[in-house]
């Protein structure tokens, strides 16, 4: 079970770090997705800072330091992207069918960050 509990904030952290990669290099691949429309080179830069850069930068750091508090700390931004998405539902009028996907992967990167501290 220790073994568990420590890869799994690993594993969190690799996967933050390779959508980061995808953000950063290619970001439309996200925001399409998303329907974001990026119109403008300062749209294109800002996507390539939000999906790529700090994802990147933040699970490159959860990596090179594993300090669980590190862990806990992505995991709980993770948890907050969770509760925006959920309050975009309400507040926005998103539709579950359109925002299950984030949703689904938003927990699964908070749970597996945030394992460390419950297993």
């Amino acid at each position: 079970m220790e073994m568990l509990a420590e890869w799994l904030p690993r594993i969190g952290a690799i996967l933050t770090v390779m959508m980061g990669l995808v953000g950063f290099f290619k970001p439309r691949l996200i925001t399409d997705g998303q329907q974001i429309e990026l119109r403008s080179p300062m749209a294109l830069s800002e996507a390539r800072v939000v999906f790529g850069g700090l994802h990147l930068g933040s699970g490159s750091m959860a990596l090179a330091l594993h300090e669980p508090l590190i862990y806990m700390t992505l995991g709980v931004a993770w948890s907050f992207g969770l509760l925006a998405r959920f309050y975009s539902m309400v507040a926005d009028k998103t539709s579950l069918q359109h925002s299950l996907p984030g949703i689904v992967v938003d927990a699964v990167m908070a749970a597996l960050l945030l394992s460390g501290i419950v297993l």
